[in-house]
C-alpha cells in the first residue's frame, strides 16, 4: 500500500526493513499522523482508504524494477549475474558461469545449503539476475517471487523464457509463483531451476548453460514491463 501511494519501500519482500519503517514514518507525516513509525489501527485504516480508489495502479516496486533492466544495454557485458545452488551442483554452476561470462558479463557463483546466506551474498555482490538450482524428487519447474502484495515481472518473465527453452530437453516445465528465501530476500529478479534427476541435468549441463545466458540477455533487451 505504501509503495502504491508512492512511498518507496524498496523491493517489496513482506519483511520489515529500514525502508518500510522509513517509508511509513513519512507516510505518517505526509497525512498528519505523526510519524512514529508504528502502523497502528489509525495509520492501517487511513493507508487502506488512500489506497482503495487507485484500483491496480503500478506500485513504486514495479516501476523501480521496469528502470533498472530498462537501463540495461541488453547485452550481458558490464552486467553483474549471479548463480547459485545448495550442493552438488557445481559442475552446472560452472557451465552456466562460462557461458554467462563468455558473453561479457562479471559473475558470481555461490555454493551454500541456506538460500538465505546465498540472498545475502548476491545482494552484496550487486547482481542484476540471479538464478538458483537445485535437485529434488519432484516435478521440475522454474520459480519466481511472488508474495501477497507482489510479483516480480521480471522474474516471471525470466521463468517462462527458461521454462521455454528447456522444454525440448526435459519435457514441458510449469513455471511457479513462489516465496522462497532464495526469491524472496534477494534484491533483483531471481529465479530457481527445479529438477528431479541430477544425471539427466549433469548430462545437459552445457545447453542448460546455453539456455539461462540466452533467457538473461533478453530480459535485459526486451520490454521488462511485459
Amino acid at each position: 500500500m505504501l509503495s502504491t501511494l508512492g512511498f518507496s519501500v524498496g523491493r517489496i519482500d513482506g519483511i520489515w526493513g529500514p525502508l518500510t519503517a522509513a517509508a511509513l514514518a513519512d507516510f505518517q507525516v505526509n497525512v498528519g499522523l505523526g510519524g512514529d513509525g508504528v502502523c497502528g489501527g489509525r495509520t492501517l485504516q487511513t493507508l487502506q482508504r488512500l489506497v482503495r480508489p487507485l484500483g491496480d495502479a503500478s506500485v513504486v516496486a514495479h516501476i523501480t524494477e521496469r528502470q533498472r533492466l530498462e537501463s540495461a544495454s541488453g547485452q550481458l557485458a558490464g552486467h553483474r549475474i549471479a548463480v547459485g545452488e545448495a550442493g552438488g551442483l557445481e559442475p552446472v554452476t560452472a557451465s552456466v558461469r562460462r557461458e554467462i561470462g563468455r558473453n561479457g558479463a562479471e559473475v558470481l557463483t555461490v555454493h551454500h545449503p541456506d538460500w538465505s546466506t546465498q540472498a545475502a551474498q548476491v545482494n552484496r555482490f550487486g547482481a542484476a539476475v540471479y538464478i538458483g538450482f537445485e535437485v529434488k524428487p519432484a516435478a521440475p519447474s522454474v520459480s519466481y517471487f511472488q508474495g501477497r502484495h507482489f510479483v516480480s515481472r521480471a522474474g516471471r518473465k525470466l521463468a517462462a523464457d527458461i521454462a521455454g527453452k528447456l522444454e525440448p530437453m526435459f519435457g514441458a516445465i510449469p513455471t511457479n509463483g513462489m516465496g522462497l528465501p532464495m526469491l524472496r530476500e534477494s534484491a533483483m529478479p531471481a529465479v530457481l531451476c527445479r529438477f528431479e534427476r541430477i544425471d539427466a541435468l549433469l548430462a545437459r549441463s552445457r545447453e542448460v548453460a546455453d539456455v539461462v545466458a540466452g533467457s538473461t540477455r533478453d530480459l535485459l533487451a526486451d520490454d521488462p514491463a511485459v
